[in-house]
């Protein structure tokens, strides 16, 4: 049984009998624990049992998905999107095939194949290494060696002429009369012209583009080491904790660079991201014992093994299965996390205590002695949550709680051993209660603090979401529909810049995706009430700014001429830098990024806001920002 049917019985038994006295001893429940054990109790007295069916390893579902992949790789000419479509088909033959086995090698190799024609020869090299230590068959491998060295020549590699020799090795020890032999026999031959009458000291074929390193705060603040000293939090009543300029804060200034408490990949991007970092992945390797966790390194596979992921293994299949929502799945791996970081749960319990108690608002979920320590589970005890969820949603919200936590505890070493898979035991547990209040509590704090992890699709120019962050210090920062700042993610690292001159004593405010340019005033303010809890009153909802395609132009407004002329000299750039940029051309954005902040800094003072053109230049400077993080280029064949 799924929570949607769990709810729907109960919501049957309550109304035949008395829906106001269940109704009135739910809302009894004061702590996140205590709605737990109601819940556990409405579990057991209706029968009510999570239902456990997933998707397990499975040599046959991997041999049918790599035989789906070979299909389209043979059967049409290769196009960039038929060859990410054949790719992903065979990470995820990867991902089904059982560690180790035949079928693992030569999902490995397959994939190969069609990273070579992406042009991606570094990752073609490790999955023809990653089948070569499995059980590839003997009589395919001078095919996989010969690839090898396609890799090894385009990448001047000097390891080349020992690749020819192990290929002719295998090759010596294939059929005479079999007509790949022969084939590969002139291929390796050409290959051993090639090389000898080539300059060895040629040039790579390919263009590695490198990355610019991270970026860095000038002078970081003493008590937020991940935040510039031009931030500081303060608190009052109306804001609540908020963060303020110390000093004036010019446009683009790095102001925050962020580490995250915690990651979690979109469920979508399964096989084509590393589920501990997110990181783009052409050739990621599988959890040896789940079907729903890929990774773009051991490092990455043994780190999310350490920190949470032994857990979530044997319950993330079924809880995708029935249909749990990401924020679901984050709530367990925090509550994970949480107990991990802890000498016992009985400390974390203290811990609890310790927060809820304090009762100075500004430096609550900060450490003992008054740090903020961001990469602690303390901080987001103090996370503001749903305190004002309607009683049907925050009921929801335990069943689903009740229901993961049954997971849990009846199929994880979670507590030890496995428990039995009788409610009324989970019931006696004070540990396992506890820890299915903490799941409730992520649930709740999930939705009012998470950040979305995005990468720039090139080829589109438009964002997508790759996952959400929980990001400790960002969540200080208030909403406002015209935002004074941007974000973007790289590197692990949310990235905090300036978008406007900020004066010292002025608010920063991020945007909770409700921009006044793309949306109404009504529309926004109706969302924010919805999943916030409050109603807006920014600048652009007092005044009711327009949207941008109804913004009066400065020509207009009496704008000089002489500044327009410059504003739209800039902008004629920006096209041209976006067009390049969309072909896969990222070249150097000092000179229009220099021009867009100057212009902002020119208008910012002498004009009335809103305008047209201003919101282009904000816009303009957005663009070049993500451009600098995370990226998702297909490559041409």
């Amino acid at each position: 049984m799924n929570v949607i049917e769990a709810w729907s019985v109960i919501r049957e038994k309550i109304i035949a009998n008395d829906h106001q006295d269940f109704v009135n001893d739910f809302k009894m429940q004061c702590t996140d624990e205590e709605r737990i054990i109601f819940i556990l109790n409405v579990m057991l007295k209706y029968d009510i049992i999570p239902s456990m069916c997933h998707d397990t390893k499975n040599a046959k579902e991997s041999e049918k998905l790599r035989e789906c992949g070979n299909k389209i790789f043979l059967s049409m000419p290769l196009s960039s999107t038929s060859c990410m479509e054949t790719l992903k088909l065979y990470t995820k033959s990867i991902a089904y095939a059982p560690h180790p086995s035949e079928q693992l090698a030569l999902a490995y190799a397959n994939r190969s194949a069609v990273l070579i024609k992406l042009h991606k020869y570094e990752e073609c090299i490790r999955d023809i290494d990653r089948a070569l230590a499995l059980m590839y068959p003997e009589k395919l491998r001078a095919k996989i060696y010969v690839r090898k060295i396609d890799c090894f020549e385009a990448l001047n590699h000097p390891s080349m002429e020992f690749a020819i020799d192990e290929a002719q090795q295998w090759l010596n020890k294939m059929s005479l009369d079999n007509v790949n032999c022969k084939n590969l026999n002139d291929k390796l031959a050409s290959i051993k012209r090639m090389s000898k009458t080539c300059n060895t000291n040629k040039q790579s074929n390919t263009k590695h583009r490198i990355e610019p390193p991270l970026p860095t705060i000038k002078t970081s603040s003493a008590k937020f080491p991940c935040a510039s000293d031009a931030l500081t939090i303060m608190y009052n009543e109306q804001y609540g904790r908020h963060v303020v300029a110390t000093r004036k804060i010019n446009p683009n200034e790095i102001l925050v660079v962020e580490r995250p408490y915690s990651l979690f990949l979109n469920p979508e991007n399964m096989y084509t991201h590393c589920s501990n970092c997110l990181e783009l992945c052409w050739a990621n390797i599988p959890c040896d014992y789940c079907i729903c966790s890929m990774y773009c390194s051991e490092e990455c596979k043994i780190s999310s093994w350490k920190k949470y992921h032994d857990v979530e293994c044997p319950v993330f299949p079924s809880m995708l299965k029935m249909n749990f929502s990401t924020s679901q799945l984050f709530s367990l791996r925090l509550a994970i996390q949480a107990v991990r970081e802890s000498s016992s749960i009985q400390e974390l319990k203290e811990e609890l205590k310790e927060v809820d108690s304090c009762n100075d608002p500004l430096t609550k979920g900060f450490s003992k002695n008054g740090d903020f320590m961001g990469n602690k589970y303390r901080c987001l005890l103090a996370f503001d949550t749903h305190a004002k969820d309607t009683e049907d949603r925050l009921f929801i919200r335990s069943l689903n709680a009740s229901f993961i936590l049954y997971t849990l505890a009846t199929c994880t070493n979670m507590f030890g051993n496995p428990l039995k898979k009788d409610v009324s035991e989970l019931l006696k547990i004070n540990d396992v209660t506890f820890v299915g209040g903490l799941i409730l509590r992520n649930q709740q704090l999930i939705p009012c603090n998470r950040h979305g992890v995005s990468e720039m699709q090139l080829r589109e120019m438009h964002p997508l979401s790759r996952g959400s962050a929980i990001m400790p210090f960002l969540s200080f920062i208030n909403h406002n529909c015209n935002p004074n700042i941007t974000r973007h993610f790289r590197s692990g690292h949310m990235i905090m810049s300036a978008l406007y001159p900020i004066e010292k004593g002025e608010q920063i405010f991020d945007s909770y995706s409700q921009l006044y340019a793309c949306i109404p005033k009504a529309i926004r303010q109706k969302h924010l009430m919805e999943k916030y809890f409050f109603k807006c009153n920014c600048l652009p909802c007092q005044e009711n700014w327009p949207v941008c395609n109804d913004l009066k132009s400065g020509i207009n407004l009496g704008v000089k001429k002489d500044v327009l002329y410059d504003v739209i000299q800039v902008l004629k750039k920006l096209k041209t830098y976006k067009e390049n940029a969309s072909k896969g051309i990222i070249l150097d954005k000092s000179d229009i990024e220099d021009d867009v902040i100057k212009m902002i800094k020119v208008l910012y003072y002498r004009t009335p806001k809103p305008w047209l053109e201003l919101s282009k230049l904000i816009e303009a400077l957005k663009s070049i920002v993500y451009l600098t993080g995370n990226k998702f280029e297909i490559p041409k064949l």
